[in-house]
């Protein structure tokens, strides 16, 4: 079981669509970072400290990214088990590996790539403001630099908590309606009407609020620990969903 699973898990990061998602979110940040630099650079070449990281947690919380988000965690992995079924490959491969082991490896893989995919974009996008900006700065205490950094990574942490679900859900519901393009386009339709549920009729729900999950700005009991709680009772209640729904579409062949 453990080397279907890390076979599935080097399949989906490994991938083409996980190296476009990774490069795809750092474009979208810079992008979405692009017009306040401008002003910035308007008034002077000279920054204020911590510039760089200020740019990057604003851009996290532009609509561009917002939106661009539940699309790009779907890259590298979500259309996987209506390939293999199309294919014909899980016929050769479920004999070796059976159908518990197969589930669990298509499940872990989709769900930690669509993650990572994020995490790894919007560190590549620090990384490029760090080295692009920080010389342009005016000088600060070099320990606050642990302290900037920790900030990007909590972000990126509820980045890559989300990116888990919403991959999780493009894969469930293309591997029903065994449709590629549901697993591109479910995470985005469902994500979006979550947004205009609470924009337009229900706004005291905001624990059902997909953007509260990635910037937060409610109380949340457990603080951000609580939204990657909630997150994680969705993440299992779709894996329950496809689990049930491939032992029984594996089962009849």
């Amino acid at each position: 079981m453990l080397s279907t699973i890390r076979s599935d898990i080097q399949r989906a990061v490994l991938s083409r669509g996980f190296l476009a998602g990774a490069f795809g979110m750092a474009i979208v940040i810079v992008l979405a970072s692009a017009a306040s630099l401008y002003t910035t650079f308007e008034n002077g070449p000279q920054l204020p400290p911590g510039y760089h990281v200020e740019l990057i947690g604003n851009a996290l919380s532009s609509d561009m990214v917002m939106f661009a988000m539940p699309i790009l965690c779907t890259l590298p992995f979500t259309p996987v088990f209506v390939d293999d079924i199309q294919s014909g490959f899980i016929k050769q491969f479920l004999p070796r590996c059976g159908v518990n082991a197969y589930i669990l490896g298509k499940l872990l893989a989709c769900a930690i790539s669509g993650g990572l995919v994020l995490f790894i974009g919007i560190l590549l996008a620090y990384i490029l403001s760090t080295l692009g900006l920080t010389p342009l700065e005016d000088p600060f205490d070099g320990g606050i630099i642990a302290t900037y950094s920790a900030m990007i990574l909590g972000k990126a942490a509820l980045f890559l908590c989300s990116g888990m679900l919403w991959s999780l859900v493009g894969f469930t519901l293309a591997s029903i309606t065994k449709s590629r393009y549901m697993a591109y386009a479910a995470p985005f339709v469902f994500y979006y009407i979550l947004i205009i549920i609470h924009d337009r009729y229900f706004g005291a729900w905001y624990y059902l609020y997909p953007r509260e999950w990635l910037n937060p700005s409610h109380f949340w009991i457990l603080g951000d620990w609580g939204l990657v709680l909630l997150q994680s009772a969705f993440m299992i209640g779709f894996s329950i969903i496809f689990a049930i729904f491939a032992k029984r579409k594996l089962g009849n062949g």
